[in-house]
């Protein structure tokens, strides 16, 4: 798995850590790890009911705000599929795909946390 803009926009997570600190922006990124590994553990038919849907919806915003891209339209799909009651098996595979992308993109930002440029 690579960092790639497609998965995480740097500028934006540098912005929001510019905006909130580095030590804020760290902690919400172990916030979306949470969520994200309590996703990744949910059984399709506990994803795509009422309250696995709604994380997915809240999901979409965490992650489009912290720069996750891939993720934020991953939910975006799903979200709106939920809500018409059709939601493609190929849909549910992208998000966990996503999921897992994003995983390990923040386990390797934690490890390493940004260095913000003057």
């Amino acid at each position: 798995m690579q960092d790639t803009v497609a998965d995480l926009d740097s500028a934006t997570y540098e912005q929001v850590a510019r905006l909130l600190g580095s030590a804020r922006a760290a902690e919400m990124l172990g916030l979306l790890q949470e969520t994200l590994v309590r996703l990744s553990g949910m059984p399709q038919d506990e994803l795509v009911s009422r309250a696995g849907l709604a994380s997915v919806h809240r999901l979409k915003s965490e992650a489009g705000l912290m720069g996750f891209n891939r993720l934020s339209r991953a939910c975006e799909v799903v979200d709106t599929a939920g809500a018409r009651g059709s939601i493609q098996q190929g849909d549910l595979q992208n998000l966990r795909e996503a999921i897992a992308t994003a995983r390990w993109i923040i386990g390797a930002r934690i490890r390493t946390p940004v260095q913000l440029s003057p």
